[in-house]
């Protein structure tokens, strides 16, 4: 195709990995997975010899990079195509676009998805498959990609297995709201303090799972269950019981954000997924300071109510955390860091922002460390940006 991009071994994000079922991949994470895999050569038709390209017995050095499409493209397509034949299109993929093209149809029958879709194809994003070595997605902020895990499945497997045909769906949904939050928030970390930008990446990776959840209730709505059944199953399937639970008894919940605003307290009481977040975050913080030689980037802002409750918007206007931004900064059910392990890495963040290193050896004050180490090179700076 005239309008696929094919990647490059340089891509790098500056965002986070998600400890979730629904998970966003670090650049840290993608080189560390599949920097170095084996990779065979396809290209030969079927019965052919299969030539390793890489590893210890490669034939010769060759990197097999993913192609990228413009969402655009990918939701002409998905328009162009027959929705009526949706459900069984997965049993004819051939390509990744075909994979890509079904998910765009699937998710486009979610006005919510439609309108994140639109979102992120107004700002330029494009997309991809690859094997990522974990369940999850990958963004490129700077080249607006996305790329999600294939779960090292083939496009027929994919298309016969319910099961990573819907988790392919639910991350392509999921990267599509936190591709909304880059679009709002790009850079975020280099304005607040590492405490509080904990919190911040709290908040979005719980409104990415609440959305997620409505998403699938709403393709549910258009006939498609099988979505529905699958978070249930998934790791975020406590998330989803709250949901239906609570439109039982009050279905106009639905409409008033309500309902919504349960479910994202949900992702709160499961402690195990609170502190995985957090410690990806930790480690975010880390690599902050592995690629920033001289300053931290670092502000010195606190998240305010006003954007707790940004976070919390629908592309329709709906804010369902609306009055309730000042309770999560204050409740510690929200607010709390009780993991020991997470807690000291903050601290030790913290007390890295206020030394500067001459020699591998840590001082309070950058004069003093003048005088004992004069020829030695300066590290790090303690006064954070802002």
């Amino acid at each position: 195709m005239d309008d696929d991009v094919c990647g490059s071994d340089s891509m790098k994000s500056e965002r986070l990995t998600r400890k979730t079922h629904l998970k966003r991949l670090h650049g840290r994470d993608l080189n560390r997975d599949v920097a170095h895999p084996h990779v065979y050569d396809l290209t030969h038709s079927t019965g052919d010899a299969v030539t390793l390209l890489s590893g210890p017995n490669a034939v010769p050095s060759v990197r097999m990079m993913p192609c990228f499409w413009p969402l655009a493209a990918i939701l002409a397509e998905a328009d162009q195509s027959d929705i009526d034949g949706v459900q069984e299109r997965p049993f004819a993929f051939k390509t990744d676009r075909d994979v890509l093209t079904w998910c765009a149809m699937m998710a486009g029958e979610s006005p919510l998805v439609r309108a994140l879709m639109l979102d992120a194809e107004d700002h330029g994003w494009s997309v991809g498959l690859d094997h990522l070595g974990r369940e999850g997605y990958y963004i490129d902020v700077a080249e607006r990609l996305i790329l999600i895990d294939r779960f090292g499945m083939n496009v027929d497997a994919l298309g016969r297995s319910a099961f990573f045909r819907n988790a392919l769906l639910t991350t392509f949904i999921r990267a599509l709201r936190d591709v909304w939050h880059e679009n709002r928030l790009d850079g975020s970390e280099e304005d607040f303090a590492p405490d509080q930008y904990l919190m911040l990446e709290r908040v979005r990776a719980a409104d990415c799972d609440t959305v997620t959840i409505l998403a699938g209730w709403e393709l549910r709505g258009a006939g498609f269950a099988e979505i529905w059944r699958h978070i249930l199953g998934s790791e975020e399937g406590d998330m989803a019981t709250i949901f239906t639970r609570f439109l039982e008894r009050d279905p106009g919940a639905l409409f008033n954000g309500a309902v919504l605003a349960y479910t994202f307290r949900q992702w709160y009481a499961d402690t195990a997924r609170v502190d995985a977040s957090d410690h990806e975050t930790l480690e975010v913080l880390d690599d902050v300071f592995l690629n920033d030689d001289i300053t931290p980037s670092f502000g010195a802002d606190k998240v305010t109510p006003a954007v707790i409750e940004g976070l919390a918007i629908l592309p329709d206007g709906t804010a369902y955390l609306s009055g309730l931004g000042d309770g999560i900064l204050k409740d510690p059910f929200f607010a709390g860091l009780s993991d020991p392990i997470n807690q000291t890495h903050l601290f030790h963040i913290m007390y890295d922002m206020e030394v500067v290193m001459v020699n591998n050896v840590p001082f309070r004050d950058a004069d003093l460390a003048r005088l004992i180490f004069p020829e030695g090179d300066l590290v790090r700076p303690a006064t954070p940006r802002g």
